[in-house]
């Protein structure tokens, strides 16, 4: 089954939800440029890091990969069975580098796949390893058929994004 959902139709999506700042409003954020956005996204085959990149050039931002230590299989059924086991048990799989500069972004773009209708564990890992007290948090997924548990998708203390 086709899906029609473009990539250019999530953007505008995004766009007209305002998670991306409208010509007037990224004037106005580049006259504050000490502060840019920051685009942090995991992508295990590419899919949601094409959708960083737009969303980084779209805003101005700084690009920030998530990567676990190690990494998930290439299998996708070994993958999801694996995430299972670590969201169940409520693992957070450590991250081969941290942002080293996350109070030098005041707005935080976070891509990821759907995995099981949730947010992969590294996503968890990076909410819980990064102070996002008073960041403006917004999520995006690749996928559209399941919206993400809000406790993966967000952390305490953040203002987080429809």
């Amino acid at each position: 089954m086709n899906n029609p959902f473009t990539r250019r139709d999530g953007l505008k999506m995004l766009v007209g939800l305002g998670a991306i700042a409208s010509p007037s409003a990224k004037g106005q954020a580049q006259n504050a440029a000490a502060r840019p956005p920051l685009v942090a996204y995991f992508s295990r085959t590419g899919n949601t890091r094409v959708v960083a990149l737009q969303i980084r050039r779209a805003v101005s931002g700084e690009l920030f990969e998530i990567e676990p230590a190690a990494a998930y299989p290439e299998d996708c059924r070994q993958t999801v069975e694996q995430a299972k086991r670590e969201s169940d048990a409520a693992f957070e799989p450590p991250l081969k580098q941290l942002v080293q500069n996350i109070a030098g972004h005041d707005t935080i773009y976070l891509g990821f796949p759907i995995w099981g209708m949730t947010a992969p564990p590294v996503i968890r890992t990076f909410v819980a390893r990064h102070d996002l007290a008073g960041k403006r948090l917004v999520p995006f997924s690749r996928r559209l058929r399941g919206r993400p548990k809000p406790e993966h998708a967000c952390a305490p203390r953040t203002a987080c994004a429809d």
